[in-house]
């Protein structure tokens, strides 16, 4: 089915599109460190943020039609927009620290995500 995960890039009450990721709900920390890295001398702009998150996400490996999705969104995602696998990965443009939801990631003490998924 998946390894789905949700990102959304917030600024206080304001919020970007969804970002959609098929396969990526591992790769979650990584992207949101990647994204943080990248971002460190802009914090705090929203659009540029969610630009450099779709660069971010997008693996030029990926085959298929479920790989990648960019929504328009009419609120701050909750943990009621999980699909399930990973969840809802909420990311702060002004410090990058996040907040996961509804999934198996939970968000660590550094403020980025913590990959939990149990693998059998």
């Amino acid at each position: 089915m998946g390894d789905r995960v949700l990102f959304q890039v917030v600024r206080g009450q304001s919020f970007g599109p969804v970002v959609y990721c098929h396969w990526s709900g591992a790769r979650a920390p990584e992207i949101v460190r990647k994204l943080a890295a990248r971002m460190a001398d802009r914090t705090g702009d929203l659009d540029y943020a969610t630009a450099r998150l779709v660069q971010e996400c997008t693996a030029p490996d990926t085959d298929g039609a479920l790989s990648f999705g960019v929504s328009n969104a009419a609120a701050m995602l909750t943990a009621e927009d999980s699909h399930g696998d990973a969840g809802v990965v909420l990311i702060d443009c002004d410090s990058f620290s996040c907040e996961c939801l509804g999934g198996y990631l939970a968000t660590g003490p550094d403020g980025f995500p913590v990959d939990q998924q149990v693998t059998a």
